[in-house]
């Protein structure tokens, strides 16, 4: 699900918790790792994205932040935030070229630089949560 959360209303607040669970407690994060990814160079989206980012901007950057339940990717396009809800069930990861994740029929793709090798440890944590909230 993508939205715009420049603005959360309540409803959009429950929503998020809905999709995608509660934001991680600092305590939490303190055994389990960062809650959230440096940000990354955007090369790609789908045309879902198309709506929301006008591509009037040179560079698109994006941040992952670990929930419960799934993902949330934020873009910063000029005063907007966009966010994409991911639930772990739906999340896909790949990495060729470019470090990409995919949902149901969407997909955004990283630049691989120093940014991402920042963030292996952390996109690592991701694929082990994803294991075991699926099993």
């Amino acid at each position: 699900m993508i939205i715009n959360t420049t603005y959360l209303t309540k409803e959009m607040k429950k929503n998020i918790i809905d999709n995608v669970g509660k934001k991680i407690s600092f305590l939490d994060s303190l055994s389990t790792g960062p809650r959230g990814s440096h940000r990354m160079i955007i090369k790609e989206y789908s045309e879902s994205f198309q709506r929301f980012l006008k591509k009037k901007q040179d560079t698109l950057y994006g941040s992952i932040e670990r929930r419960n339940n799934g993902i949330i990717i934020r873009i910063s396009n000029n005063l907007e935030t966009i966010s994409w809800l991911i639930p772990f069930y739906k999340l896909s990861i790949f990495k060729s070229n470019l470090f990409s994740i995919h949902s149901s029929g969407n997909y955004i793709k990283f630049q691989i630089d120093n940014n991402y090798h920042v963030n292996k440890k952390f996109i690592s944590k991701l694929m082990i949560m994803k294991k075991t909230n699926i099993e």
